[in-house]
């Protein structure tokens, strides 16, 4: 039979297993972020340098940037989701 010792050191050991996976999770979540903003910017700037009215291919390149900051503010919302928890794991009180 474990010891109340025992049994809160694994559920802590638990939790820091938790912890750092969403961790990693965010930072991976962060890398893809920065490659889309990246992408993101030299569209715009291929876009700003096209004089004159929006061709069809201005418009499928606007259509392009737009599902791609949707795609960000989705991946977004799951990086803060992940947060929360995180947040979460780390609240739950030690048994005594």
């Amino acid at each position: 039979m474990a010891t109340a010792i025992e049994t809160y050191a694994a559920k802590v050991d638990a939790a820091f297993t938790a912890i750092a996976e969403t961790v990693d999770s965010i930072v991976t979540s962060l890398s893809g972020v920065a490659g889309d903003v990246d992408r993101l910017k030299a569209t715009i700037k291929q876009l700003q340098e096209t004089p004159g009215t929006i061709t069809p291919e201005d418009q499928a390149l606007l259509d392009k940037s737009e599902a791609a900051v949707n795609q960000i503010a989705s991946r977004l919302a799951g990086l803060k989701e992940a947060m929360a928890s995180l947040d979460a794991a780390t609240e739950e009180a030690p048994t005594p």
